[in-house]
């Protein structure tokens, strides 16, 4: 059974709750650890990969950094997979997603993907290599 968008973004909102009641700073690698120990779906963990790796102050700025997938998300919630790179490129823009989306999207391979965490997976290692250093 291939994930929805929606069952991601759900997963996310209950990994974010418990990161609430972390004591704080804690870092990106600490996220991680907490949502493993919740038996988080593999697209949680794999989100979380995708933020910067630096000191969290509280829950807020872990959600900011969120905010960004979360957009991923509602642009892939109408996309029907399989689908092509130019089709997640034209989908996030209708929907008006951040630069950082649309770079992200286009640093991918031109291929078609099978499932939500398929995108996540190959674009942020892309647009992780296309970062400049």
């Amino acid at each position: 059974m291939q994930e929805s968008a929606t069952e991601v973004h759900n997963a996310i909102q209950k990994a974010l709750q418990a990161f609430q009641e972390m004591k704080y700073p804690v870092t990106k690698s600490q996220l991680i650890d907490k949502a493993k120990s919740l038996n988080a779906r593999n697209e949680v963990i794999q989100a979380i990969e995708t933020i910067p790796d630096k000191e969290y102050h509280s829950s807020s700025d872990v959600l900011q950094e969120f905010k960004g997938i979360q957009n991923v998300m509602q642009a892939f919630r109408e996309v029907k997979f399989p689908a092509t790179k130019n089709q997640l490129i034209e989908e996030a823009k209708k929907l008006n997603a951040r630069s950082e989306v649309i770079n992200a999207l286009e640093a991918c391979s031109d291929r078609e993907y099978t499932n939500f965490s398929d995108v996540i997976k190959e674009c942020k290692a892309k647009s992780e290599l296309a970062k400049p250093r």
